[in-house]
């Protein structure tokens, strides 16, 4: 991965497509996820994440009509946690990640992926290519 993006850009939601590209299939882990990020620079965000088959199947800015959870962070927290902070569980039970929604889809439906080597690899390849 050699392309860099500007941290919630456009851009920045096809660098977590194509970082994530190459995670396995693992059919039923399933979720759809929509993100808040108060206090950004240009104010609040709203974006999505869709997980199929345990693959990053879309992300883009924007809110889903039905998704499974709804995730809060402040700008901070986000920034933190992409430029390789603490995992996302770390940053729930902490508190600076607020979850609505199916709380047991993300918290245990996804722990196949989010407990992955392939998870950690795609933390990374963001980290070192987020520009803040």
């Amino acid at each position: 991965m050699a392309e860099r993006a500007l941290f919630l850009s456009d851009e920045w939601f096809g660098l977590n497509l194509g970082a994530a590209s190459e995670w396995p299939e693992r059919p039923g882990v399933d979720c759809s996820v929509n993100y808040e990020v108060t206090g950004a620079p240009d104010g609040k965000v709203h974006y999505h994440a869709v997980i199929h088959n345990g693959r990053l199947a879309e992300m883009a800015s924007g809110k889903l009509a039905d998704a499974d959870v709804s995730i809060i962070y402040k700008y901070a927290d986000a920034r933190a946690e992409i430029s390789g902070g603490d995992h996302p569980d770390l940053a729930y039970m902490s508190g600076r990640m607020k979850l609505e929604g199916d709380y047991g889809r993300w918290v245990f439906g996804l722990r196949p992926l989010l407990d992955s080597a392939e998870y950690d690899a795609f933390r990374a390849a963001l980290a070192e290519n987020t520009d803040f």
